[in-house]
């Protein structure tokens, strides 16, 4: 996976979009969306199924790679969710 931050999304993105790998784009260091390399013009409802389930295998893979569980994940989602709403 290739990290790139926003402000070298936008400057360079001709060479990210070239990529043959999925790349997350960073603000203010926090993950701020994915780009999810495509070679064909057409999505059809079995490949948009495809494209989901690998990147749920992708995101399940980089997670055990660093040791993390799904449940600390939800945990921790828990966790932004309830300091945002005490802002």
């Amino acid at each position: 996976m290739l990290f790139v931050t926003v402000r070298e999304f936008r400057d360079k993105a001709t060479q990210v979009l070239r990529q043959k790998e999925l790349v997350l784009v960073t603000r203010d260091g926090k993950p701020a969306g994915f780009f999810i390399p495509w070679e064909q013009s057409t999505i059809q409802d079995d490949i948009r199924k495809a494209v989901l389930e690998a990147l749920a295998e992708s995101l399940r893979q980089q997670r055990e790679k660093q040791g993390i569980s799904e449940e600390e994940v939800l945990e921790d989602f828990a966790a932004h969710r309830q300091a945002r709403r005490g802002r």
